[in-house]
C-alpha cells in the first residue's frame, strides 16, 4: 500500500470532476481521509538544474501560497459549524502540495437526482447550503466557487439528508484588495466576476456567493434549467448576460415566493442581493424563524481577533490562538487579516 506522508492510500490518484488537481482516499489511525494533490506551485526539492535565483524565486512562491492556504484554511475551520468541510491537514511531500479532510460518504447525486425530491426537501437542504455559506461570510471569506459538483448530500445517522460544502481553493477574503483572479465554473460567475475577468478594477464582496446560488437553486427548482436570458447574441451564461446588458429572469415554473428570492439573489447589484443569512431565514418555517430571532437577540456580542480572525464572545487582551494584542468589536474584523502567526506556521513547511 503506497505512502503518502502519514496516510496509507486506498485508491489511485484521479482528476475526475477535479479540475487543475488531482484527489485519492487514504486511511490515518482508523479514520478515511480525502487527500487532494495542488499540481502548481512545485517546491524545489533537491533541484539541482534551475540557478539559485530560479530557486529563491519558487520558494518564495511557495511560501505565499502556503501562507495564503493556511489563512483560509484556519478560517473555514473556525466558521464551520460541520456543513463546511473542514480541513484536517495541509503538507508537503517532495515538491507537492496536499491538504486533507475526512472522507464523507456522500450520495453521487447529480443535479436531476436533487430536481426529483419533493419540494419541502429541496426547501429544506437549500436552507442548510446558506447556512453552511452564511458561516463562512460571517468571517468575511466568500467560497467564490460554489456549484452542484462542490456541494456533498450525504445521510446523518438519524437518515435525514443533508449538505456539505466542500473546496475552498478558490475562496478570498472580502476585505482583501486588490484580490487574486477567480477561477472557477462560469456558469455560475457574478456579473462583477466577470467584470473583474476582464480586467476591470473591482472590489468583489461576498454577493458572488449569492449570484452563484441564485443560479444553482434556479437549476434545482427548475428541472436543471438556468435562469433565462436571450441566446441568439452568442451569451451562453447568466452572469454574462447581465455584463451585456441582457434581461436575465426567473423561470415562472418556480413557486411564486421562491421566484422572488431568486430574482434578488440574481441582482445585477451585488448590494441588493440579500445576504446568505437572509436567504437561509427565506427556507425556514415560521414557527423557526422566530425561534432564530429570540436565539439572536439574547446572544452576547461577538468580537473578531484582528489577527487571525477568530471569533470570541468575550474579548481579551491578546487572542489565544495567534497572541495578537487587538481585538476588534461589533462582528468587525480588522481589514487586512494578516495572519498573526500563519507566517511562522508557513516556514514550518520549508
Amino acid at each position: 500500500m503506497a505512502q503518502l506522508g502519514k496516510y496509507s492510500l486506498t485508491s489511485a490518484m484521479t482528476n475526475k470532476n477535479a479540475g487543475t488537481c488531482l484527489w485519492c482516499f487514504g486511511t490515518y489511525e482508523g479514520k478515511e481521509y480525502f487527500i487532494k494533490e495542488f499540481l502548481n506551485p512545485k517546491y524545489p526539492y533537491n533541484d539541482k538544474v534551475a540557478t539559485e535565483a530560479t530557486i529563491a524565486r519558487r520558494k518564495k512562491d511557495c511560501e505565499a501560497f502556503t501562507e495564503e492556504k493556511l489563512k483560509i484554511y484556519d478560517r473555514v475551520n473556525t466558521c464551520s459549524d460541520g456543513n463546511d468541510v473542514r480541513i484536517c491537514n495541509f503538507f508537503r511531500e517532495k515538491t507537492k502540495f496536499y491538504l486533507s479532510m475526512e472522507k464523507v460518504e456522500s450520495l453521487e447525486w447529480e443535479i436531476r437526482d436533487f430536481c426529483a425530491l419533493p419540494e419541502y426537501e429541496k426547501r429544506r437542504l437549500c436552507a442548510i447550503i446558506a447556512h453552511a455559506v452564511a458561516g463562512l461570510h460571517n468571517g468575511r471569506l466568500a467560497h467564490a466557487d460554489l456549484k452542484h459538483e462542490n456541494i456533498l448530500y450525504t445521510r446523518t445517522p438519524n437518515g435525514n439528508l443533508t449538505a456539505k460544502i466542500i473546496d475552498f481553493d478558490s475562496a478570498f477574503f472580502e476585505d482583501v484588495y486588490p484580490q487574486q483572479t477567480v477561477s472557477g465554473d462560469q456558469v455560475y460567475f457574478a456579473p462583477e466576476v466577470w467584470a473583474h475577468t476582464g480586467g476591470m478594477d473591482l472590489h468583489l464582496t461576498c454577493k458572488v456567493d449569492l449570484f452563484a446560488l441564485g443560479v444553482l437553486f434556479h437549476r434545482y427548482f427548475d428541472e436543471g434549467r438556468d435562469p433565462i436570458f436571450p441566446t441568439d447574441t452568442g451569451c451562453q451564461y447568466a452572469g454574462q448576460a447581465v455584463v451585456m446588458g441582457l434581461p436575465v429572469t426567473v423561470s415562472e415554473r418556480i413557486p411564486a415566493d421562491i421566484r422572488e428570492l431568486l430574482t434578488r439573489m440574481l441582482d445585477p447589484d451585488p448590494e441588493q442581493r440579500p445576504t446568505a443569512e437572509e436567504v437561509f431565514l427565506f427556507f425556514q418555517p415560521e414557527e423557526a424563524k422566530q425561534a432564530i430571532a429570540a436565539a439572536k437577540a439574547e446572544t452576547p456580542p461577538v468580537h473578531y481577533c484582528c489577527g487571525c480572525g477568530r471569533p470570541m464572545t468575550t474579548p481579551g487582551e491578546f487572542c489565544e490562538a495567534c497572541l495578537n494584542p487587538v481585538v476588534t468589536p461589533n462582528n468587525e474584523p480588522a481589514a487586512q487579516n494578516n495572519g498573526g502567526s500563519y507566517f511562522h506556521r508557513a516556514k514550518d513547511l520549508f
